[in-house]
């Protein structure tokens, strides 16, 4: 499944939706943070493209990140539902 870390859907406490550009803070978090060529790599990807294309492995890896880096809680609730929806497609 392909996600856009260029356009996270967030819901305030008053319901309204809005987008979030996380695509730099993610690869920059998982670049500074990984020891793994793999994960160096997404984080490139995901840095410069934003659209990466992400299975149940990379969602784990994005999951592991987004505890790492400084992102609030309604931004990981609105990438967790993403990467959730890839886990469930199995």
């Amino acid at each position: 499944m392909k996600i856009d870390f260029r356009k996270i859907e967030v819901t305030d406490l008053e319901g309204n939706k809005s987008t979030f550009d996380v695509s730099k803070e993610l690869g920059n978090t998982i670049y500074n943070n990984t020891t793994d060529l793999g994960e160096l790599e997404f984080a490139q990807e995901a840095y410069k493209h934003g659209e990466v294309e992400v299975d149940s492995e990379k969602a784990e890896i994005v999951r592991k990140y987004m505890e790492v880096g400084r992102f609030f809680a309604r931004i990981k609730k609105g990438v967790f539902d993403l990467l959730d929806s890839i886990n469930n497609e199995k």
